[in-house]
């Protein structure tokens, strides 16, 4: 007889609230739903189907009274909820579980692909089939070289969007053979006859819980017709705007996928296709968020004939040769542009989104996008991959780590030749100062301003450099100095600029002619203005060696560049080393207890309010 029935644990494990499985995707539930049910059906496309794998999300009320054996399952869900009054978190899930079966209809989420195989194997039901490896084997996956996903717990996904963590699964498999069969991952209870249980439960025919030999109606109106699953999530959890979340959802991971026509999504009645996609685009406002921002210029990338997008197949005596990758296995698309966010979109096979590489480069701004096509480099990188697809780490690879750590070092390595070649030259508007990308963040945000990027202060600098700053000179030599301890200043030589430059005296006898106490040392160094109006400025930079002291010589750059700057107001921002500033004179600031390896954080204002400001800094470090 077709009914709920669960398992009795016989004294073995006990199942709790925090399913590992489930909690993997809890952060993000639209997004970890949308990619890992488009990644699976993706991954069981028909061999050689020409057209593309169609995924549909269709959400409808369903009258509880209609859920198979719905008296059964909210008895189950009471005893959880009964046998777990002292575990909080779980207690409280059941309690809204239970209200949310005793109301009159509940949301259902179904989610069909078609152009699929179906889930084979249901008339055994053996260990190792699709239809296994679906509905009852945990954390096993045997799908091919090229899938997007190979670790088994991506339908867990479905039941974390679950509020009863209950999922029906109903396919037609590329034989014709129907399926369906209802699975439960509840937590343990205590049954009045099977005494405790794992929580799992089945709706099947018998005791054997294998499929039902018929396709699930509980859709009205729908009726599938092709091979292909379907995936019924009771108690569909929601927030918000339903159609647009799922939109977005689609649009930021799968772009690449219906951009090469491999994926039409459809949801309730919004189509995104090859031949859609760009009125989807063109509704997404640039300004929202970095992420909208990027996927448009991508988008743009992969399907403009603009003559400036550079399309670069792998030449495999550049890269990867040595991993046994071939010519061809990737393709990298480039675009160099004012306010791009030096970033490349990463896809393999499937053309899921997987990560976006960024500290390629600090001063180049240019978009990219990399797709993984050839069957060894998929395979090498998908070792790599971590559970939520969005990750590559070396460390998973027990038999293979250094090769594919060596791999990936390489790649990286490789993107950033790439867009050294095709974009790097000469540049007087752009300087190291402004990109330490290495080990700052992309984004810095000042408090009650609006971040401000690195991209953006590039773009007003080259417009301003050369046309504003030439007043600076007379300006800047009726700024005083200000005191300070030791160094003590002596002697009269002239800086570049034609100022009074300041000498100090240091143990081994420092004279600035001839830099005998000090030695340059080339460090990568970050610059932002705080406040325009004001001509306040931050510098970070990580301190390269340990010395007692040590300064920094400014400099105005660009074509005013022999313009010494000097500054004031400097003060040392943050808690992160214990160097302290001695004495700061005209355009060089005089430091002590340097540390090695130590952030330094250099607040400072100079004499240009009103205008960004572009300027060299020279840093220098005691020889003993």
């Amino acid at each position: 007889m077709r009914q709920w029935r669960f398992i009795a644990n016989q004294n073995s494990m006990f199942s709790g609230i925090n399913d590992a499985g489930i909690e993997t995707f809890t952060a993000d539930l639209t997004r970890s739903l949308v990619r890992e049910t488009i990644q699976n059906a993706l991954d069981a496309a028909i061999p050689g189907y020409a057209g593309a794998t169609r995924v549909e999300f269709s959400l409808f009320q369903l009258p509880v009274e209609e859920i198979p054996d719905v008296g059964r399952l909210r008895a189950a869900v009471a005893m959880c909820r009964d046998s777990n009054r002292e575990e909080p978190d779980a207690y409280r899930f059941f309690v809204r579980a239970a209200g949310t079966l005793d109301g009159s209809s509940i949301a259902v989420l179904r989610i069909s692909d078609q152009g699929t195989v179906g889930l084979e194997g249901s008339d055994t039901c053996a260990k190792g089939t699709g239809w296994s490896r679906l509905v009852k084997e945990s954390g096993s996956s045997n799908k091919g070289k090229d899938s997007g996903g190979s670790f088994g717990i991506g339908k867990s996904a479905a039941f974390a969007c679950s509020d009863l963590r209950t999922v029906f699964y109903s396919s037609l498999d590329v034989q014709g053979l129907p399926s369906n069969i209802g699975v439960a991952k509840l937590i343990s209870f205590q049954d009045p006859d099977l005494g405790w249980t794992t929580g799992v439960g089945y709706y099947s025919e018998d005791e054997r819980y294998v499929a039902m030999r018929e396709l699930a109606a509980l859709h009205e109106g729908y009726r599938r017709k092709a091979s292909g699953t379907d995936i019924y999530i009771l108690g569909m959890h929601m927030d918000g705007d339903f159609k647009t979340a799922f939109i977005r959802a689609v649009l930021l991971d799968f772009m690449v996928s219906v951009v090469k026509g491999k994926l039409e999504v459809l949801i309730q009645d919004e189509q995104i296709d090859r031949g859609t996609l760009a009125q989807y685009m063109a509704r997404l406002d640039p300004h929202e968020s970095e992420d909208i921002k990027a996927l448009l210029i991508y988008h743009h990338i992969l399907t403009s004939p603009d003559p400036d997008i550079l399309r670069i197949p792998l030449d495999s005596r550049v890269y990867g040769q040595r991993y046994g990758f071939s010519d061809g296995e990737c393709t990298l698309y480039l675009k160099e542009g004012e306010g791009f966010g030096r970033k490349i979109l990463i896809t393999r096979s499937a053309g899921m989104r997987i990560l976006e590489q960024d500290r390629i480069s600090g001063s180049i701004e240019f978009y990219g996008v990399l797709i993984i096509d050839g069957e060894k480099m998929n395979e090498t990188f998908k070792k790599m991959e971590v559970p939520s697809h969005d990750a590559w780490e070396p460390g998973r690879c027990r038999e293979d780590r250094e090769v594919c750590a060596g791999a990936l070092r390489d790649l990286k390595k490789y993107l950033k030749e790439q867009v050294l070649r095709n974009f790097g030259k000469a540049n007087s508007a752009s300087i190291d100062a402004f990109g330490a990308s290495d080990f700052l963040p992309d984004r810095i945000d000042a408090p009650g301003q609006r971040g401000l990027e690195k991209s953006e202060l590039s773009a007003g600098i080259k417009e301003l450099v050369g046309k504003e700053v030439a007043p600076s000179r007379k300006r800047a030599r009726q700024l005083g100095l200000i005191a300070g301890g030791p160094p003590q200043e002596a002697g009269g030589a002239r800086g570049r600029g034609g100022s009074p430059r300041a000498s100090s005296s240091l143990p081994g006898g420092d004279r600035e002619g001839g830099r005998t106490g000090y030695k340059k040392i080339d460090v990568k160094k970050r610059l932002t203005c705080r406040d325009v109006s004001k001509g306040m400025y931050v510098l970070d930079l990580i301190s390269p060696s340990s010395a007692k002291y040590g300064k920094m010589v400014f400099a105005l750059s660009g074509e005013q560049s022999e313009l010494d700057l000097p500054v004031r107001a400097v003060q040392l921002q943050g808690g992160g080393s214990r160097a302290k500033i001695v004495k700061t004179a005209g355009n060089t600031v005089y430091l002590q207890d340097l540390t090695k390896g130590a952030p330094l954080r250099l607040g400072f204002q100079v004499d240009l309010d009103g205008y960004y400001c572009m300027m060299e800094v020279d840093y220098f470090a005691s020889k003993k």
